[in-house]
């Protein structure tokens, strides 16, 4: 079981891959800068700071994240395995989506319209975050937790003088 689950602005990894065809790898001992690189999605997202409540349970409450963030995950630690050749692997299953400000991106400007596992397809345009079906479902996640306003005046103004 999840222990902790915590927030925060972490910047931006510096990363490289061994050749063309390897993955693209962070290395979090050597942060490339913060300034925002990708225009930012309008809406509001979590607040930084401890997030645990959210992410207990396959639903539609979830950590809204942006370019930059960095969710901490901590689990209790496990015994330790038999002595001899014993090799521990982890794997962490999420559930979850991502959306960017791609021009190919359907609603690539706002957070909204929220996703939701009660539908499959994304086509439905944003409206007021009132109207949205799963803010009417977790109203109180936005008073409790999705709290900071993003918009993308930084990136927008970013060569102005």
């Amino acid at each position: 079981p999840l222990s902790s689950g915590d927030g925060s602005a972490a910047s931006f990894s510096e990363s490289s891959s061994k050749d063309s065809s390897s993955p693209e790898m962070g290395d979090y001992n050597h942060l490339s800068g913060s300034a925002g690189r990708w225009w930012d999605l309008e809406g509001f997202y979590t607040k930084y700071g401890e997030v645990k409540p959210l992410l207990t349970a396959k639903d539609d409450r979830y950590v809204i994240m942006n370019a930059g963030d960095e969710l901490d995950l901590r689990f209790p630690e496990n015994k330790t395995p038999p002595t001899g050749n014993y090799k521990r692997d982890y794997v962490l299953m999420g559930d979850g989506w991502v959306k960017d400000g791609n021009f190919n991106t359907t609603f690539n400007k706002t957070v909204l319209p929220l996703p939701t596992h009660k539908k499959a397809s994304y086509d439905t345009p944003p409206t007021r975050l009132e109207d949205d079906p799963v803010y009417k479902a977790h109203k109180k996640d936005w008073e409790e937790w999705h709290t900071r306003y993003v918009e993308p005046s930084n990136f927008r103004n970013a060569f102005r003088p």
